[in-house]
């Protein structure tokens, strides 16, 4: 029978122990000294009850905690996942999102460093490309930006939330030719031959910056291209507001008045929620001297956003509640 000696388990633990996460120029993903690990302020790793419960089980459980905001819970048991496989891409991922939602611009930097660890360890992570990318468009690096989103394209050319991340980044950058060509691209890769409702709105709200930009017959025509492929993405989806607002809108610019109104009603109908549908409809019947109508689709909006912000509090403190409850399970 092999045998270990007693002197070489203690040299094997003494190796185990002596960095929770590894050293060394060449490792591959966190070390016991890197900022995501050694930042001051960064959660003690018992504040999760999953952080020794395997890296698969603390990364999941971060990923419930980020869900409900719990944004310090959930760094906790992300670290506790990268302490038992410190380049466990999900995890890093994890922590990126976590210091992405925090709301404080020096912690941009860490996550900028979790989605490009996550990316060094799986090379095919598209969230994290798209990630990368999004953060590269908060901090105004739109290169940068389009080559992340170029790069989550070249690992998965039919994935839908890339093309869409790309074309929603140029419609943001005023790119609305390349906008338009992301969009056509899309639909001709991403979905198989079936149409998309917001790949196809995503023209209609290209060719609705491109006509903003143009005088007289051509701009029409863009306004006119808009409105068809809203009625396109409406026809897909006979309930989506979003199609709704924005053939309103591009109505608008046609002198379509009565129709135009019809269709910004009927968005803030489907979706009230969106402060911008009671916004922009209240503008246009200013325009049309119904002050008062405005001032009542003004209110009606702040009571949708108040109300919004109170249902996400209720979701929020019944979401944690459910996890208290399968913690005592």
């Amino acid at each position: 029978m092999f045998r270990v000696s007693r002197l070489a388990a203690v040299v094997a633990l003494l190796a185990m122990c002596a960095h929770v996460f590894p050293r060394g120029a060449h490792a591959l993903g966190v070390t016991d000294d890197h900022p995501l690990v050694a930042r001051q302020g960064a959660p003690d790793m018992a504040l999760c009850d999953r952080a020794d419960a395997g890296h698969r089980r603390a990364t999941q459980r971060g990923d419930q905690m980020l869900k409900l905001g719990r944004l310090e819970v959930a760094e906790a048991c992300y670290l506790g996942a990268l302490r038992q496989k410190n380049d466990f891409p999900m995890a890093l991922y994890g922590l990126g999102e976590v210091h992405t939602r925090a709301e404080d611009d020096d912690r941009v930097d860490l996550a900028e460093s979790a989605y490009k660890l996550a990316l060094e360890s799986w090379p095919q992570y598209v969230d994290a490309y798209i990630a990368l990318g999004d953060l590269h468009e908060r901090r105004e690096r739109n290169d940068d930006a389009v080559a992340a989103y170029t790069k989550a394209l070249e690992v998965a050319p039919g994935d839908v939330m890339a093309w869409e991340a790309l074309g929603r980044h140029h419609l943001a950058t005023s790119d609305f030719d390349k906008a338009r060509d992301a969009y056509e691209k899309a639909l001709t890769t991403a979905t198989n031959g079936e149409s998309s409702p917001g790949l196809v709105l995503g023209l209609a709200k290209a060719a609705w910056g491109a006509g903003s930009k143009l005088e007289g017959a051509e701009a029409t025509k863009k306004f006119v291209e808009c409105v068809s492929h809203a009625e396109k993405a409406t026809n897909l989806a006979p309930d989506f507001g979003q199609a709704a607002h924005w053939n309103g809108k591009c109505r608008t610019h046609l002198k379509q008045t009565k129709k135009a109104m019809e269709l910004l009603f009927r968005a803030v109908e489907l979706d009230p929620e969106q402060p911008e549908h009671h916004s922009f409809l209240a503008g246009e019947l200013v325009k049309l001297g119904r002050v008062k109508e405005a001032r009542e689709v003004i209110m009606k909006g702040m009571e949708w956003v108040e109300k919004d912000e109170a249902d996400k509090e209720k979701a929020f403190q019944a979401a944690a509640a459910e996890e208290d409850g399968k913690d005592e399970l």
